[in-house]
């Protein structure tokens, strides 16, 4: 074959024979420089700027504590302000946001398809315009907190992180969300009820489920899995005012591509991201649990339809919404971020001139990597400060002992 690689796979579908992707992946260096600015700032942040700040995690005093959680916020905002300026600029990825118009800053739970395993960089964009990357928190699989630089972040940013057992997962659900509530952190969290992507792997598992239950086989989205959803409703439902029922669909590089990070690698982009957000205020969201599972049923059933409609038809949800923060204020935010993370990486530079400055690298990523084999530094804050931590406990035995 001498034609290139995107002819051949569409002369070849024409044929009806199909080609996996991932054996034709070519990095490229916009990709492979995409990926390293992210990773490059990832590492700087959790080793150099949030590190030296562990000891004041530590102290048994709410000042300090606090004093952490807003530095670690302030971090987290500017990362994730950095990573939509990657994605939305360098990459050039459309972002198109339809449905009810939304307040500003407002904290909530925000539940969204999972088509991709890439899903959530966009869940960034949206969290953009709603001013709520500083308080946004993703439920993850606990395999992730081990990543150097992005995993080491999160667990200081206190993602949600699951082991995928249930009994497990709902009683740290319950300690960690419980630990935001009990502190009145503010928080945003993003849930994906399918729990896994749209492979067909996963397709396959879910229409096998579906048949086994008398469920109708979908195309466009997973079954979702109800048990953790329900439990986080009940957990966030006096502290978040709403409920952020988001569908997400792709103009994908190539019809039928699903975005990955392999596609990041090569530069293969998504065209354009359209979000579709639909507010539900929590006053008027069920409150029995089996309400509540079957709200989330017949979310994802009309999902499914407003999917099935987007790629047939229109490749659109509908007339664009008008976001709380406008263009101008979003660029304000991109240029503020590149200055810190310019300034951040200026200083790391110098810093690596000299020889402390290679022994505070590898005295940080020694530490963090000791930090993540104890169970990740999120573990470690529940433990000294959450509502049956140690200090409480102490706290109590004293009051007991006077």
């Amino acid at each position: 074959w001498s034609r290139p690689p995107c002819q051949r796979r569409r002369a070849e579908r024409c044929a009806g024979k199909t080609i996996p992707y991932r054996s034709m992946v070519t990095v490229t260096m916009h990709g492979l420089l995409l990926i390293l600015i992210l990773v490059w700032s990832a590492l700087v942040g959790s080793m150099m700027l949030i590190m030296p700040t562990l000891c004041l995690l530590v102290l048994p005093f709410d000042g300090s504590r606090m004093l952490y959680r807003r530095w670690s916020a302030y971090v987290a905002k500017m990362w994730f302000t950095l990573a939509t300026f990657m994605i939305e600029r360098y990459a050039k990825v459309k972002i198109v946001l339809s449905g009810d118009d939304l307040p500003f800053a407002e904290p909530a739970m925000i539940v969204c398809n999972h088509r991709t395993r890439i899903d959530w960089m966009f869940m960034w964009c949206l969290c953009l315009r709603l001013s709520l990357l500083s308080c946004m928190k993703i439920v993850l699989k606990d395999s992730l907190k081990s990543i150097p630089g992005f995993g080491w972040a999160m667990q200081s940013f206190l993602f949600v992180f699951l082991a995928r057992d249930k009994s497990i997962d709902l009683k740290h659900m319950g300690e960690m969300l419980g630990y935001h509530t009990t502190n009145k952190l503010p928080l945003s969290l993003i849930l994906f009820p399918e729990g896994t992507d749209l492979s067909p792997h996963n397709m396959a598992k879910s229409d096998a489920f579906a048949s086994q239950n008398g469920l109708v086989k979908y195309k466009h989205v997973l079954h979702p899995k109800v048990v953790g959803w329900a439990r986080s409703i009940a957990l966030l439902r006096a502290t978040c005012p709403a409920v952020y029922d988001v569908t997400i669909g792709y103009h994908d590089y190539e019809e039928g591509e699903r975005p990955s990070e392999l596609s990041l690698l090569s530069s293969r982009y998504p065209r354009e991201v359209h979000l579709h957000v639909q507010r539900h205020p929590m006053s008027l969201m069920p409150e029995s649990p089996a309400e509540v599972e079957e709200w989330i049923k017949q979310s994802f059933a009309r999902k499914e339809k407003r999917l099935h409609h987007f790629y047939r038809n229109s490749k659109t949800f509908g007339p664009p919404s008008k976001p709380p923060l406008d263009e101008v204020e979003i660029e304000n935010l991109w240029k503020q971020s590149l200055i810190f993370w310019s300034l951040a990486s200026l200083i790391v530079i110098v810093s690596l001139t000299l020889v402390f400055g290679w022994f505070l690298a590898a005295f940080s990523a020694i530490v963090w990597i000791m930090l993540t084999k104890a169970g990740g530094v999120d573990i470690i804050e529940l433990w000294l400060h959450g509502e049956r931590g140690l200090y409480r406990r102490l706290i109590e035995t004293q009051d007991k002992l006077d």
